[in-house]
Order: C-alpha cells, then sequence, then structure tokens
C-alpha cells in the first residue's frame, strides 16, 4: 500500500449502504467537506437526519449498475458479498477509488484509524488485515496525544512562518529543523511548557539568521 492523504474538498463521494458503519463513514466524509450522495433503501436515525438537514444526496434504492460513474471515491458498506462484487468490478472499469468496508480483497484503498488533534492526524493501518488492532491502537494513542499537542503544532507552525521569511533557502530552513528541533523541546512540548519552548526555537532560529546573513 502506498500511504497518501487525500483531499475531498468539493469532491463527489458515493456511499452505498445504509447502516452504522455507512453512517461512521459519511460523518467522515462529511468532517472533511466531501459531496456525499448515499445510495441506500434504508437509513439509521442519524443518517435520515442528515438527509433531511440537506447535508447529503439521498437516493432511497439499491445500487444500480453506472450509479458510481459521476463520482470521485466509493465507499461500499454493506454486508451482500454479491452486490460489492459488483460495485467493486464497476469501479475498476472506471478507475475509481474505492473502498468495501471489511473485505480488503475487493478494495484498491484501505481506510486508516485515525488519531486527530487539530491539525495534527496519526494514522493507523494495518493494510485491512487486522482492522481491530488499528482501532486498539487509535484508543491507546488518543490518551497521549491530546490537546497538548495541537496547541504545539500550532507554535510550530508559527516558527515556521517566521523562518520561511528570515531564511533565505529550503536547504537553510531544513538545516534549521534538523538541529533546532530536538527531543528537549518536543519534551517540552509534551509538557505543555509552549512558552518554554517557544522561546528556545526562537533563539535557535535568530542564531540561523545571523548565520545566513554572514555567508
Amino acid at each position: 500500500m502506498y500511504p497518501i492523504n487525500l483531499d475531498i474538498n468539493g469532491q463527489p463521494c458515493l456511499v452505498i449502504g445504509g447502516g452504522r458503519v455507512a453512517e461512521r463513514k459519511v460523518r467522515g466524509l462529511l468532517a472533511e467537506k466531501g459531496a456525499v450522495t448515499v445510495i441506500a433503501p434504508s437509513l439509521t436515525p442519524g443518517l435520515e437526519e442528515l438527509a433531511a438537514a440537506k447535508a447529503l444526496t439521498l437516493h432511497c434504492r439499491t445500487y444500480e449498475d453506472g450509479d458510481e460513474k459521476p463520482f470521485f471515491l466509493i465507499l461500499c458498506a454493506t454486508d451482500d458479498r454479491a452486490l460489492n462484487e459488483r460495485v467493486a468490478a464497476a469501479a475498476r472499469r472506471e478507475g475509481k477509488l474505492l473502498n468495501v468496508c471489511d473485505v480488503p480483497d475487493l478494495c484498491n484503498f484501505t481506510l486508516p484509524s485515525i488519531v486527530r488533534q487539530g491539525d495534527l492526524e496519526l494514522t493507523i493501518s494495518t493494510n485491512g488485515q487486522a482492522p481491530a488492532l488499528s482501532r486498539w491502537l487509535r484508543r491507546h494513542l488518543e490518551k497521549r496525544f491530546d490537546e497538548r499537542w495541537s496547541r504545539g503544532l500550532t507554535m510550530l507552525s508559527r516558527i515556521r512562518q517566521e523562518a520561511r521569511t528570515s531564511l533565505p533557502t529550503s536547504k537553510d530552513r531544513q538545516d534549521f529543523w534538523r538541529q533546532a528541533l530536538t527531543d528537549d523541546i518536543v519534551e517540552l512540548i509534551e509538557k505543555d511548557d509552549l512558552l518554554q519552548a517557544e522561546s528556545r526555537l526562537s533563539a535557535h532560529l535568530a542564531v540561523w539568521e545571523r548565520k545566513t546573513h554572514e555567508t
């Protein structure tokens, strides 16, 4: 598997199925601003609420050949193996991105478990071999990577913007981060001592600014 982060903002996404798994997938797509269509003869109450709120487009029926054509990404969340295989064959013909939930042999991509804190995302994948392990690891990591890391990321982003302005080349910036972002700085972030971490990084950056201006 080749891991990527996929921008689905405004992209047409199809979810086939109306159960609890389908609802979870729909909510994930909507959170990333995908334009979601659901095809299912029946829905969970949660999906009914989303449809009533016009958060998605709904077709209350079973999948029909050709339904996949307009879509960028397809998630199939049904327990019907024959239907899943039809959708998979059609998606392959059309060159679509397809995930069939819990059936990795029919997918051309798998979905990782995600630990998310603001803009920080940690993804865990077993390449579809042991989803239960991915879920266990996610719960374990969620306990460690709490809001401190999101705040730390925001601080690092500020320093990065300053470095982009003050250091003239990408090599200078890469060398700065390799030397400045030490274990000590990360430990300060973990302790939520962001003032001290930012102060030290700013001091490192000032040294690098002088070095680049002198050469």
